[in-house]
């Protein structure tokens, strides 16, 4: 392996500390830009709005600042990887257009040198990629956060094999180590318990890093949902899988990007039901569900249908707190208030219960549950967009709410599935499978990681 093939590798391994203080500079610049065009921050104290000139003067230089950022998470990997992939698809989080450059992280960055990769997998199969497949491309056809994936055939099938970057558990480790240290800073004045949220991220983000655990969990998703026509979950290969190697049959669907730009708005709707019927349905039947929703994780099909990918953060959840939730959702989709106060407590989120505001946060569920209680409601970038400024920016309770551990992912998986269904511009029957999810019997399917 040349220096230059390494030099990856070798700045993969330095931290986030060490490694992301211009990434971190880079990502600060561009965000705060993106507040200011979507909550008309620009314009304070009277200040006029920039002129049209310095307006692409901005632009040009948030264009400028995504393309060096998209550059350097690309070589990166890890924790900051994942912040860039949710950054380029999260409304509000970048400018639109800086989120398009951004875009290409959902499911594709620079791989890493093919000799790493090859000693990972003599490592964890026993012999070489081209003694342990019949054929295997030297090229990734996709690179993420954790590992790379590989076209391959093996016994006649054609094959995704998934290779973990080489030393991404040490690295994950030192990322969540300063996320730890960063979480329980900016708790500091609030309900949250920082220490909690940082340890619940570590939990599950290194809990990616074992690819045998994610193929148990892909093989039970699969069992689940394989009565549903309209989706879909590769097979595992378990000959071919191990620790940090998990093969499945390859699948030539479309990517998000893709579909979201050719498919008729029919099959968008088609799909993005699928996608949130099975979360419903898997939260509160199963109390269980995969908690990264970005549109790297889904492929799909000409006419709608959708294959369910990546299975390494999946959360499963007590039958009491979906319980807890099932009341609050049957208050407010009754507009139920007096029950829904009643009702809100169970779930953890009040912190300072003297102090919260109980009529705006009303306002707040009535707002998140509008798709729930209005037929033909389409998803759209504003309608989430809307959102942060009754949620967070605008909101008297954001110092009195707090976030148990397993809200953690699951604001995540909403915020992340919103984001989606604003991206296809979504309409579907959402309150008939809202309902149907809420009403359902709670029958938890054991994680297999317990």
């Amino acid at each position: 392996m040349t220096a230059q093939q390494d030099r990856p590798l070798e700045r993969i391994a330095r931290g986030l500390r060490g490694r992301t203080f211009k990434t971190m500079r880079l990502a600060s610049r561009l965000g705060l830009g993106a507040m200011k065009r979507t909550f008309g921050r620009a314009k304070t104290d009277g200040a006029e709005q920039p002129t049209n000139g310095a307006q692409t003067a901005a632009l040009a230089r948030a264009l400028a600042d995504a393309q060096k950022l998209a550059s350097t998470l690309g070589d990166l990997k890890g924790l900051a990887m994942k912040i860039g992939q949710m950054a380029s698809y999260l409304p509000g989080a970048l400018p639109p257009e800086a989120q398009d450059v951004l875009a290409k992280l959902q499911a594709d960055t620079r791989g890493m040198a093919y000799d790493a990769l090859a000693a990972v997998i003599e490592e964890e199969l026993g012999a070489p990629p081209d003694a342990c497949f019949d054929t295997f491309a030297r090229e990734p056809f996709a690179a993420a956060s954790i590992g790379q994936v590989h076209r391959a055939r093996f016994e006649g099938s054609d094959l995704a094999v998934k290779v973990q970057y080489p030393g991404v558990r040490d690295v994950l480790t030192s990322d969540l180590k300063t996320f730890a240290l960063f979480s329980r800073l900016a708790a500091v004045g609030t309900a949250i318990d920082g220490k909690a949220m940082a340890n619940e991220m570590r939990e599950r983000m290194l809990e990616e890093c074992d690819y045998a655990l994610e193929a148990r969990r892909q093989r039970l998703f699969a069992e689940l949902l394989a009565d549903d026509p309209e989706c879909s979950v590769p097979e595992v290969v378990a000959s071919r899988s191990s620790q940090r190697v998990l093969s499945s049959v390859f699948c030539p669907a479309q990517s998000f990007a893709r579909f979201r730009r050719e498919a008729s708005q029919a099959a968008k709707d088609r799909a993005a039901e699928t996608i949130f019927r099975v979360s419903a349905r898997f939260i509160f039947e199963h109390c269980l569900y995969n908690a990264d929703p970005h549109p790297g994780n889904y492929l799909f099909e000409d006419d709608g249908r959708v294959v369910f990918l990546d299975f390494g953060c999946v959360r499963a959840f007590e039958p009491e707190m979906i319980d807890a939730w099932k009341r609050v959702a049957l208050a407010v989709l009754d507009d139920d208030q007096s029950a829904f106060r009643a009702a809100f407590p169970a779930l953890g989120l009040v912190g300072n219960a003297k102090r919260f505001d109980w009529d705006h946060h009303w306002q707040v569920m009535r707002y998140l549950y509008r798709p729930f209680m209005e037929r033909g409601f389409r998803y759209s970038d504003d309608y989430v967009r809307e959102s942060y400024d009754l949620i967070i920016f605008k909101s008297p309770n954001r110092r009195y709410m707090t976030c148990p551990p397993p809200w953690v992912f699951l604001n995540r998986l909403q915020w992340g599935l919103n984001a989606i269904l604003g991206q296809l511009d979504a309409a579907g029957d959402w309150p008939r499978y809202w309902r149907e999810a809420v009403e359902s019997p709670t029958r938890p399917i054991d994680d297999v990681a317990r």
